[in-house]
Parts: structure tokens; C-alpha cells; sequence
């Protein structure tokens, strides 16, 4: 896979407009299960600010407003007796195995109300976090990053790639789904193989967390400063960004 240097911005609502020279943004992607968090987690304790996507969809998706919008695309049977979603019943009704994903289907209609405002929240996160001095970068931790299009407002994006088996047995422990419910939300987005070619770098997490760690702090510098280059190079030819060099960005395999 070519390291991909083409300037990107966020189309689909409105565009940041980045200026070259600002605090950079990287996505991480990655499989359910990938270790994705952990990831997020090493960068933030290397000084970046992390913007947790999954957490803030849910903390937007359960605000009343949205919560009525919701109510009248899929129904009052998402609920509970409080008022408030019932994850259990949400999963069921979007992921359930004859709802599909298509156009129209529970979960487009469930990810066209929440998705924008995520994009939307997101974004202004972003113009907050760059108007720090010793942030080193933004880290976007999303699941559905290339679903969502935020990766058109990162400099590079970080792939964690894991083995099929060890992420549901991961997602199995740690999230008490079974093996079924794991393959329903894998099948509901974008296929893996094609994240990995859209994705810039690929961290293997298939071992330990100290060797995931190591990994991170040998590869982070370096993005950082292949960002400056393309940075100083755009600023000297005018906005022209630099073209891919076709050289691999792994490590961890």
C-alpha cells in the first residue's frame, strides 16, 4: 500500500479549510476489535488531544432533540420504559439480520440523523483543539471514520489492523457480544480491505500491548514530521501538496 499525500479536506459539510503549518489531525480506523482505543490511548499520553468519536455520537444521539427525531424515523420499540434509548433494542432493530444497510433501512435512517451532527461537533472540536500551543496533533478515534468522511479532515490516517479471531474473542471479553453480533457490525460497514487502502499507515496489533506501544512511538514521529515536509514543501509551491513518494508506511507485521 503507497502512502497517500494528497490534500484532503472535509467536503461532505462544508470543509475546515486547514491552513498548512496548523496542529494536524490523524484518524485512526480499524476492524471492531482492533485495539483502535489503545491506539488513542498512547497518543494522548504523548501529548495529543483525542477527540473520542464513538463516545461524543452517543452523548449526541442521546440529547432530546435527537432523541425525537429518532423516535419518529424508527419508533417508540428503541426505547425504554425511562424515555431513554435501549442500546439492546437499537441493536436489534438496525442490525437485526433482515434490516439490512441500505438507503432507507433503520440504520442509514439512524446514521443520517446522528452522523451530521457528528461531522458537525467534530469539526468545531478540531478549531478548538488548534487554537492550542503544545498540542502535538488531534487524534480522531472513530469506528466509522471513512463511513462518516471525517478522514477528509485528517492529514494521515492510521490503520489497526488485528486478526479476524482475536478481535471477536477481544470484542466477545470486553463487550459481552457474541460472535454473531460482532459479524452483523462488521458487515454494516465499509469492507476492511478497502479502509486499509484508503488508510495511509498500518499498525499490526496482533501481540502484546507493550509491543502496540512501541510501535506507536517509533511511528508517530515520524508521521509528524512527514506532515511538516508536506506542510513546508505546500507553503513554498503555493498550496501544491507533495506528491506520494510510493513508499510503504507499516510496521507491527
Amino acid at each position: 500500500m503507497s502512502c497517500n499525500s494528497e490534500n484532503k479536506s472535509c467536503k461532505q459539510y462544508g470543509g475546515l479549510g486547514r491552513a498548512k503549518g496548523v496542529i494536524p489531525v490523524v484518524g485512526l480506523a480499524g476492524g471492531i476489535g482492533s485495539g483502535k482505543s489503545l491506539v488513542a490511548h498512547e497518543l494522548a499520553q504523548m501529548g495529543c488531544a483525542v477527540i473520542d468519536v464513538d463516545r461524543l455520537a452517543k452523548e449526541l444521539r442521546d440529547r432530546p432533540e435527537t432523541l425525537e427525531e429518532i423516535s419518529r424515523s424508527l419508533g417508540e420499540g428503541v426505547f425504554g420504559t425511562d424515555g431513554r434509548i435501549d442500546d439492546k433494542s437499537l441493536a436489534e432493530h438496525v442490525f437485526g439480520a433482515n434490516t439490512g444497510s441500505g438507503n432507507g433501512s433503520p440504520l442509514a435512517r439512524l446514521n443520517g440523523i446522528v452522523h451530521p451532527l457528528v461531522v458537525r461537533r467534530c469539526r468545531e472540536l478540531i478549531e478548538e483543539y488548534r487554537g492550542k500551543k503544545d498540542v502535538p496533533a488531534i487524534v480522531l478515534d472513530a469506528a466509522l471514520l471513512f463511513e462518516t468522511e471525517l478522514n477528509n479532515c485528517c492529514e494521515a490516517v492510521i490503520f489497526v489492523q488485528a486478526e479476524p479471531g482475536l478481535r471477536s474473542r477481544r470484542v466477545q471479553k470486553d463487550r459481552g457480544w457474541s460472535e454473531k453480533q460482532w459479524q452483523q457490525r462488521e458487515k454494516s460497514q465499509i469492507l476492511l480491505d478497502k479502509k486499509t487502502d484508503m488508510s495511509d499507515y498500518i499498525v499490526a496489533n496482533n501481540s502484546s500491548k507493550t509491543d502496540l506501544r512501541c510501535h506507536i512511538q517509533r511511528l508517530f514521529p515520524r508521521i509528524l514530521g512527514k506532515i511538516s515536509d508536506v506542510q513546508r514543501k505546500a507553503r513554498v509551491s503555493k498550496g501544491v501538496g507533495e506528491a506520494s513518494d510510493g513508499g510503504g508506511r507499516q510496521l507491527g507485521k
